[in-house]
């Protein structure tokens, strides 16, 4: 409990980090077979955040809706990873990625929506899952 409280603490930063978005390349993993694609995509400094242009902000509604409720018990399944039941319950699909900043590719997990914006599956975690007030 205490570790997912610290997770959380650490993720709630997203609108404080400044972002940088560039054309590049990701890697994708599907049935074992890896394609590389171009790709315009925003993140940190430290390479733990990447979103779509779209998603750069809070305001892109596919991932970040204050008016969504998610069920936090459902979520928090310890079989499974709650950054990806919440991808799920927003109707994406989630994916591990890598993304090419330089020579150096990064890896990350992300969730997908409909519209083709993306965002970090930890940054859904650091919205969703944050206390609220109402």
């Amino acid at each position: 409990m205490l570790s997912s409280l610290l997770t959380l603490l650490t993720l709630t930063t997203f609108a404080q980090t400044p972002l940088v978005c560039e054309k590049g390349f990701m890697r994708e993993t599907s049935n074992g077979k890896v394609t590389e694609i171009a790709a315009t995509y925003c993140y940190n400094e430290d390479r733990n955040i990447l979103t779509s242009p779209a998603c750069k902000t809070l305001e892109c509604k596919s991932a970040f809706n204050a008016n969504k409720l998610i069920d936090k018990k459902k979520v928090m399944n310890p079989t499974s990873n709650p950054g990806f039941n919440i991808c799920r319950e927003l109707g994406g699909k989630p994916q591990i990625v890598e993304f090419k900043v330089g020579k150096d590719w990064h890896r990350l997990d992300r969730c997908t929506f409909k519209d083709g914006s993306f965002v970090s599956t930890s940054e859904l975690m650091g919205f969703y899952l944050k206390p609220r007030k109402f």
